[in-house]
């Protein structure tokens, strides 16, 4: 059995101008480290062999600390690097936000993901994921991503639709484990803050 390991993390600019909903935050101001020291201590119960980053900076940082407490150095995510995710680089958060309709949304009919309108991303992230998990049978991998991929991931392996967006929960630096058992995902923890002492 594998077992993937999805780490969002922790406050990006976007939830720190109030862009995008997530759980108040004690110290939203705290620098990334921070947060990635208290995810490894948490990722050290677990003998993980592989650290993947999404490519996205926040998740590339933090892959990058958290990979190097585990003795690992870190991935980029297969199959994510022509994600469509180049499109916000270096681009403020208001200008982010004019791009976005989500916050407006009134009601799953008409909420509209943070990456709609990319050329398949939902596809792209479903088979990176599908073949990391081909490619690491029996090993413990993690994957860091920020908010709206971790999501996707999630939605992915628990085989629920688009529109059930907001009902997954993903706050600032959140694990959650998976367990594929004869190729069927299982949910074992989902949204796990508990190593986040002092930071939400």
């Amino acid at each position: 059995m594998s077992k993937i390991l999805i780490v969002n993390t922790g406050p990006t600019e976007f939830e720190r101008h109030g862009l995008y909903p997530s759980a108040e935050s004690k110290d939203t101001e705290a620098p990334m480290s921070r947060w990635a020291q208290a995810v490894a201590g948490r990722l050290a119960d677990y003998q993980v062999i592989a650290v993947y980053a999404c490519p996205m900076p926040e998740a590339v940082e933090m892959a990058g600390i958290i990979a190097g407490s585990l003795g690992l150095k870190p991935v980029k995510m297969p199959g994510l690097e022509r994600a469509g995710l180049e499109h916000w680089k270096g681009l403020r958060p208001e200008e982010i936000s004019a791009m976005d309709d989500c916050s407006g949304a009134a009601g799953h009919d008409a909420f509209k993901l943070p990456f709609q309108g990319m050329d398949g991303l939902e596809q792209k992230v479903a088979a990176s994921l599908d073949n990391l998990a081909a490619s690491h049978k029996k090993e413990t991998v993690a994957v860091i991503s920020h908010r709206a991929l971790s999501v996707i991931m999630i939605l992915h392996l628990l085989n629920m639709q688009e529109k059930h967006y907001r009902q997954i929960a993903q706050d600032p630096g959140a694990i959650n484990l998976f367990e594929v058992r004869a190729g069927m995902p299982s949910a074992l923890i989902i949204n796990d803050t508990c190593h986040l002492d002092g930071l939400i």
